[in-house]
């Protein structure tokens, strides 16, 4: 389990965090599946150049320069992990929207890059685009595509983001329950519902944390599983690594749901896990609980 939500390093500038950032230890995505096939990012090992304007990235993708369409966007897709300028830019993400439709009937790369270029310039105009390519028959434009609209965090794409999450590939629903989280819509809670019981651990992990964030305690079962080491151990697939992004995110969940009946477990973290993120996280939960059994105890008084 990762919780890495950009397809790339994360970032470490101290601006203001997007929602995809400051939904960092929030949710889950496994073997560092955070773009579809993100190794194709890892492969090539070169960073953008910087002396490159990133409108010159776009003339490339249009057929007009030295570089094949799709690594111009594979290079502008990098410069803008780290080009905040560019953040928000109405304009220039429309000039993007319009080289992904000119694309749709060409190489996938081009819009595969495309799609986490339009996430990182974080505009809603990107919406629209984004949404009609989570039907695009390239699996990995779907999942970048996903994220991207995580990464903008516009609420009106929750209901298009919950479709997939009946899609049969898993790193589409994969990506669909982890940014349902992050765009934490309530309209989205019953889609949500219906994947508590996926086979995949990141799925049903995803909507549980999603839903207690929510203040839903529908996946609250869930989330005890996910606080116990043991459990975790015998996850397959999940290694020691994982265990700690794992138990902070059902933590937070907790947390905000102040959920009863896990009071023991929770004071036994507080106390003696090795790991003082999930001591701290721990004693926050279990906090939480005894306020939310107080404030029921106080209303059973006031009713008699």
């Amino acid at each position: 389990m990762t919780n890495t939500p950009d397809p790339e390093a994360l970032e470490t500038d101290e601006a203001e965090p997007s929602p995809m950032r400051v939904a960092i230890g929030f949710f889950i995505l496994p073997l560092l599946l955070v773009i579809g096939g993100i190794s194709i990012f890892l492969l090539f090992g070169v960073l953008a150049h910087e002396d490159t304007d990133p409108a010159d990235y776009l003339q490339e993708i249009n057929g007009r320069g030295i570089n094949e369409p799709w690594q111009a966007a594979f290079h502008l897709s990098q410069q803008l992990q780290f080009n905040d300028d560019l953040r928000g830019d109405e304009a220039f993400a429309q000039q993007v929207v319009d080289s992904m439709a000119k694309a749709d009937d060409g190489d996938p790369r081009v819009r595969r890059f495309l799609a986490v270029a339009l996430g990182r310039l974080g505009h809603v105009v990107a919406v629209p685009t984004l949404v009609a390519h989570l039907d695009d028959d390239d699996t990995e434009v779907r999942v970048n595509s996903l994220w991207a609209l995580g990464s903008i965090a516009e609420p009106s794409a929750a209901g298009a983001v919950a479709g997939q999450l009946q899609a049969s590939d898993d790193e589409v629903r994969t990506m669909a329950a982890y940014v349902l989280g992050v765009l934490a819509e309530p309209s989205t809670a019953v889609q949500l519902h219906t994947v508590l019981s996926d086979p995949l651990p990141a799925i049903r992990w995803n909507a549980a944390v999603a839903l207690g964030l929510m203040n839903d305690p529908a996946g609250v079962d869930l989330l005890g599983r996910m606080i116990d080491r043991e459990h975790l151990a015998g996850v397959p697939g999940v290694v020691v690594n994982d265990h700690a992004p794992t138990m902070l995110a059902a933590l937070a969940a907790l947390e905000q749901l102040g959920a009863a009946g896990l009071d023991e477990r929770l004071a036994t973290l507080q106390d003696s896990d090795p790991d003082p993120r999930i001591r701290d996280a721990a004693r926050k939960a279990l906090a939480a609980a005894r306020a939310s059994a107080m404030n029921e105890r106080a209303l059973v008084r006031e009713d008699l």
